[in-house]
């Protein structure tokens, strides 16, 4: 028990309401205020007829010298003594039980910002708490009014935390760290290309790797390793590699596993070239909704496509598929629409330049745009609607629109033959022209219109 640390002898004396008379009650403890659990000693002498005890917890005891250990809290010990000929006496004495709580993360990851939070019970205002693990003290917070506290802080190293204050100690939290799995790719992913998938602890000695490699059905590597490993790819054809690596953990360690994709593809690919490349370019970024053309040709469809798909992904605009373009669609983003009501509608991302068709609350189809980019013009923001549709060339004051859909005054969704990769127009939203058709006949009347 937390009252066998023994400072000096305490003895509270309760006095009777009658005067000159004897004393009643004494409590023994080490002393009334300790942390919990707190365990008193009551002893009331004299020779009275009974004792009882209301020790304010909702227990109570009967007897002239009588223990009890309190939980955390302040309460209020009462003694109602009665003698011979029927007369009581009843005192009431404080008592206090500090208690300290902690809780945090657990799992925690290795370098993370970690919150730690806990309460001093009974309430106290501006009481230090030092927060200390398997390295010493980490930080001090201090209590608010309701008793609580917080301590935000890195961790690096597993193993027992605890907050301790001069009022109580918390139970230590055993704190198990997930470490950091560093994975990534080396060398060009073009075939016949020098291709290395590389992996790291940190810190290297939380566990062990343990590696698998899938090509199509065929597993090509199977191994457990050390806290670092590099593995050359086989690029002499095309394929995909399924990179499977697992952190097998140490004591006071978590385990973790991450799955990565690598494509073995073919070498640089930009405006007119044609090959077999070309039309696995289409396949792949065609599953992933964006709009692009079948064939072998890089044509002015597939530069549009390219370049929407540099947009989403933060890569240099310049319409080449080279050896970064050809990373990130092994391992691509899946944006998410912004807005999730209705269902069905269309967004205008003008940070991106870029047109989402949603459907069913999900990205259906992903196509480059052009906003507003002429001095003194602007594409305006906000929600709109649908509200005329025009098949085939359309004359405005600022030029001929193809297949526009108008969804507020004068500006609509249309094809142009020139959707660079930049804000260009005087307002409108251009598409490319071979795309225009398509947004027509998908988008009815009245469908949503989400511009930001």
């Amino acid at each position: 028990m937390r009252c066998g640390l023994v400072c000096a002898l305490a003895l509270l004396i309760f006095v009777p309401a009658a005067t000159g008379a004897a004393p009643l009650a004494a409590i023994q403890t080490t002393p009334a205020t300790g942390p919990a659990p707190l365990h008193l000693t009551f002893t009331a002498p004299g020779d009275r007829g009974s004792y009882h005890w209301d020790f304010g917890d909702g227990t109570a005891a009967d007897g002239q010298t009588v223990e009890h250990t309190y939980a955390a809290g302040r309460w209020a010990a009462t003694l109602t003594s009665r003698a011979a000929d029927g007369t009581t006496t009843t005192e009431t004495a404080s008592v206090t039980a500090y208690g300290l709580t902690l809780t945090g993360p657990n799992p925690a990851r290795y370098d993370r910002k970690v919150i730690f939070r806990g309460a001093i019970i009974p309430a106290e205002r501006d009481l230090a708490v030092a927060l200390a693990g398997p390295r010493g003290k980490i930080a001090t917070a201090r209590t608010r009014a309701d008793g609580s506290y917080v301590v935000r802080t890195r961790i690096r190293a597993p193993g027992s935390y605890t907050a301790a204050s001069e009022r109580a100690s918390a139970t230590p939290l055993a704190l198990r760290i997930v470490p950091k799995l560093v994975t990534g790719f080396a060398g060009s992913s073009a075939r016949g290309s020098a291709y290395y998938f590389t992996a790291h602890l940190v810190p290297s000695g939380a566990g062990t790797l343990g590696l698998r490699i899938a090509r199509g059905q065929d597993v090509v590597l199977d191994r457990t390793f050390g806290s670092r490993v590099r593995i050359k790819l086989d690029t002499s054809r095309l394929t995909t590699y399924r990179i499977t690596t697992e952190v097998l953990p140490k004591e006071g360690y978590a385990g973790t596993v991450r799955l990565l994709r690598a494509n073995v593809v073919l070498p640089r690919l930009a405006s007119g070239a044609r090959s077999t490349a070309v039309a696995r370019l289409g396949d792949q970024l065609r599953r992933l909704h964006y709009a692009a053309p079948y064939g072998l040709s890089f044509d002015g469809r597939m530069l549009d496509a390219v370049y929407a798909f540099q947009k989403v992904h933060g890569l240099p605009r310049t319409g080449t598929v080279d050896a970064r373009f050809w990373q990130a669609l092994a391992n691509p983003r899946h944006p998410l629409p912004r807005f999730a009501r209705p269902a069905t509608h269309i967004e205008v991302n003008k940070g991106l330049q870029i047109l989402y068709v949603v459907r069913s609350s999900k990205i259906a189809l992903i196509v480059p745009i052009s906003t507003a980019g002429v001095a003194g013009a602007f594409t305006p923001i906000g929600r709109f609607a649908v509200y005329r549709k025009v098949g085939g060339f359309d004359p405005s004051p600022l030029g001929t629109l193809y297949d526009p859909l108008y969804f507020t005054g004068g500006y609509a969704i249309h094809g142009n033959p020139s959707v660079p990769p930049y804000p260009a127009s005087h307002g409108c939203v251009r598409v490319p022209m071979w795309v225009a058709p398509q947004l027509y006949r998908a988008i009815p009347y009245g469908e949503t219109v989400y511009v930001y």
